[in-house]
């Protein structure tokens, strides 16, 4: 089979789903010994599928990129998405946050479900396969188009290419850039892969110190050049390096981009310890403690409020430790409010792509035609989900943009001639 109707590159959750709805025989290369390797990472291992929103409200969680993934995500939306899956025989849930999991919480279950839909399709998979060059020659109508894929297996002649091998991230899971390699060599512009969802790594020294504590309802704040205002709520956790978890997670690909931007010096962001009180409220808070309970030292009473190591390092920090409340200036108990609604924090770096969830950067969107995912200048080469410049937040927004990007892809007729 050295001439598909569909060359399909990665098997990864965009490859596998485009060989499920590709209308002509198909055949899947991918470079590991087993297809999904990363699928079977996502979620905790429990593969958070989708999001429990409407097609408007899953584009627009893409940010920059919301108008260009807007076709794909209202051709198989969050709500087709489950039902494809239902059918394949893994029945989906939904949390309190929205966020869609297989009832199995197995991540294994929507894998063997992709592969057995694929292979139902007439589909074929081959492994253990690099993909080493796609040769491009003049076509019709000015464009160029793929002729020959070359691989380790032997040339490939397809009539068409769907290219989803991936990013940069979990390179130990088949993720090592080599899409974007060959999509440089075609010539097509590559915004800069960074790494995205990811822990973050901060100048100051004291989140260390406070290493496996968690902030229930905090939120992260991030301001851009622009004075653009990026901010995202939920837990934090104070890491050995720095924070994370979501908030944390979901700003890392903008946070990623302003470092490069700025040569790498660190990038400052606001952390709000309780997010749910003002800074009056602390203020007020602050005064009842000093009417009430005067004499107990103020670092006691704030650990009621937050974990005792946090309180006492923000008490040390504004020269309130063991100080009792009513004899606390307040000047200092202003500066205390300050830090906790808008604790500063600069960071240095994210963690890499060996923990990095998911790729910022790729093909860049002004290379396709959104309502199809070909390639304007090559007119049989279509792109779908991590290779393309396309990132969401956590929450399963980067595996329906895997989904339907490459249903979209598939469902196009118009590229064999």
């Amino acid at each position: 089979m050295n001439s598909p109707q569909t060359l399909i590159i990665g098997a990864g959750a965009a490859g596998l789903s485009a060989a499920c709805f590709c209308s002509g025989p198909a055949l899947i290369l991918e470079q590991m010994e087993s297809p999904g390797r990363k699928l079977l990472a996502t979620g905790g291992g429990r593969c958070n599928l989708t999001h429990d929103c409407s097609p408007k409200e899953m584009a627009r969680n893409f940010g920059r990129n919301a108008r260009f993934v807007a076709p794909a995500i209202h051709h198989f939306p969050p709500s087709q998405i489950r039902a494809f899956f239902a059918a394949a025989g893994v029945p989906t849930i939904v949390q309190p946050d929205g966020c869609v999991f297989p009832e199995s919480q197995r991540a294994h279950d929507p894998l063997l479900a992709l592969v057995q839909e694929a292979k139902s399709n007439g589909a074929g998979i081959k492994t253990g396969v690099t993909v080493e060059r796609l040769l491009a020659a003049p076509g019709g109508n000015d464009l160029r188009r793929i002729v020959c894929v070359k691989t380790s297996a032997g040339d490939f002649y397809p009539q068409r290419v769907i290219l989803a091998a991936g990013g940069l991230s979990y390179p130990r899971l088949g993720s090592d850039g080599s899409g974007l390699r060959m999509l440089r060599e075609l010539g097509l512009i590559i915004e800069p892969p960074l790494p995205a969802l990811a822990a973050l790594k901060t100048v100051e020294s004291w989140p260390a110190e406070m290493a496996g504590t968690v902030l229930k309802n905090a939120a992260l704040t991030l301001r851009d050049e622009h004075n653009h205002k990026h901010q995202c709520a939920g837990e934090i956790l104070f890491t050995h390096e720095g924070i994370s978890a979501l908030p944390a997670l979901n700003l890392a690909g903008e946070i990623s981009a302003l470092l490069a931007r700025r040569a790498g010096r660190p990038v400052a962001v606001e952390l709000n310890l309780k997010r749910t009180r003002s800074m009056e409220q602390w203020l007020a808070l602050f005064h009842g403690w000093r009417t009430n309970t005067g004499g107990r030292a103020l670092h006691n009473l704030l650990a009621g409020e937050l974990p005792r190591a946090l309180a006492q390092h923000l008490c040390r920090d504004v020269g309130l430790m063991d100080c009792a409340v009513a004899r606390a200036a307040k000047k200092n108990l202003q500066e205390l409010a300050t830090l906790l609604t808008a604790c500063p924090l600069h960071i240095r770096a994210t963690d890499g792509w060996e923990k990095a969830m998911l790729t910022r950067g790729g093909l860049a969107v002004q290379e396709l035609n959104p309502h199809t995912l070909a390639c304007h200048s090559i007119s049989n080469l279509y792109c779908a989900g991590e290779v393309v410049d396309v990132d969401g937040p956590c929450g399963g927004y980067n595996l329906t943009w895997a989904f339907a990007s490459a249903a979209l892809a598939a469902a196009d007729p118009g590229s064999g001639g």
